[in-house]
């Protein structure tokens, strides 16, 4: 061992104290340059903070994160699932509207008919659909 590891302090060529020339403070680190007036060596020291709430914080701070990606990837998936939802109800609307147009136009078949016609049809629908998930 040598005698500047036991001094910090102190040039490790000319043994003369350290003059301090910038310092900079952050969030869990202080950061120093020091120079020797005799030698012109200047050194870099970085001190950090051992602390286990520091440690617990970064934990902390990780596993919120990775949360919150978890998070925002499931709601890309449910947007996705609502903009594909939305666009086939559109589509379903502007579907029925140019069906019932044509046929209301070219087939001669009033509008009233038309709308007992659908009704019909969805009661229909609504029927074999329970009796399909009765028999399951």
């Amino acid at each position: 061992m040598s005698v500047s590891e036991h001094q910090p302090d102190l040039c490790p060529h000319c043994q003369s104290s350290f003059e301090i020339v910038y310092v900079k403070f952050g969030f869990a680190c202080t950061s120093l340059i020091l120079s020797c007036p005799n030698c012109a060596m200047s050194f870099a020291r970085e001190w950090r903070a051992e602390s286990k709430a520091l440690d617990r914080l970064k934990t902390l701070a990780t596993n919120t994160r990775s949360f919150w990606q978890g998070v925002a990837g499931r709601m890309d998936a449910l947007n996705l699932r609502f903009w594909y939802v939305l666009t086939f109800l559109i589509g379903a609307v502007i579907t029925s509207a140019l069906l019932r147009h044509i046929i209301h136009t070219y087939g001669g078949i009033s509008r009233e008919g038309i709308r007992a016609g659908a009704l019909v049809i969805i009661v229909a629908v609504a029927l074999a659909i329970a009796r399909k998930r009765h028999q399951h």
